[in-house]
């Protein structure tokens, strides 16, 4: 008996000092220090002309995420948004119907003074808006729904490029 309680002991501390050894074994970074490697990196990306609505809410939300660009820009990021919107009727009998929009956004960034591709995605999200009976109601809760998924889909851009600078950087 003595001897099954000192063996629980001992694995016990095993797992213990194994435990311990591989988290001290882990690098922690902060998002400050993520951030001060990053940011030196994001802020010389040249975003596109923007020709439509959409691409200027996907532009404006990028450079509230990336901040003051510097002028001379080494990246170019272009992007291509496709936005899809389904309906169905929410309750019998009523007009009120649910319309989900589906939004994505495909991006490359390249070198500008090489050309090469540095790294390309794609990133969407969905949203679903309506169940009101009035249709102005809905084409603006529609509108609405896609200029949030717009500023969703910025972050998620800017997060990606994010972890790609990191991991070019270690």
């Amino acid at each position: 008996m003595w001897f099954v309680k000192l063996s629980q002991t001992y694995i016990k501390l095993a797992c213990c000092i194994l435990v311990g050894l591989s988290l001290a074994s882990c690098s922690v970074q902060t998002i400050n220090q993520m951030n001060a490697v990053t940011d030196a990196e994001l802020r010389k990306i040249s975003l596109p002309v923007t020709t439509s609505r959409s691409d200027q809410l996907l532009n404006q939300a990028l450079k509230r995420q990336i901040g003051s660009t510097d002028t001379s820009s080494r990246y170019t990021l272009s992007y291509n948004i496709t936005s899809a919107t389904s309906a169905s009727l929410s309750a019998s009998g009523s007009s009120s119907t649910i319309k989900n929009t589906e939004m994505s956004v495909s991006y490359a960034l390249v070198d500008a003074e090489t050309g090469h591709l540095l790294t390309e995605g794609t990133v969407s999200a969905t949203a679903t808006s309506g169940t009101i009976t009035s249709y102005y109601g809905q084409d603006v809760s529609a509108r609405f729904a896609s200029e949030r998924l717009l500023g969703l889909l910025a972050e998620r851009i800017y997060q990606k490029l994010q972890l790609y600078f990191l991991a070019a950087e270690t």
